[in-house]
């Protein structure tokens, strides 16, 4: 019995990390995206600009696109491939 209380709690916050990962990344529902493939010139900032709906802060698609390809900076690389969301 002792055994398989040990067990237990030392599963338990295997579990509950495993349960909280879904909330921490947004959990959101499925996202529509396409593939772009960064071209010479281009910027973080550039293309977001291109992509973000009039009347929208552009700063918050950076961050999005950043989110999304898991970019720890706004740097790209051309030739890169990025997901971007369909709006």
């Amino acid at each position: 019995m002792t055994i398989l209380l040990l067990i237990v709690l030392l599963c338990l916050p295997i579990a509950v990390l495993k349960n909280s990962s879904g909330a921490a990344s947004g959990g959101a529902e499925p996202m529509e995206v396409v593939s772009y493939t960064v071209a010479p010139g281009d910027t973080l900032w550039s293309y977001a600009e291109r992509v973000t709906p009039e009347g929208e802060d552009v700063s918050e698609t950076v961050e999005e696109l950043k989110q999304l390809n898991h970019l720890q900076t706004s740097s790209l690389q051309v030739g890169q491939r990025i997901v971007v969301p369909i709006r």
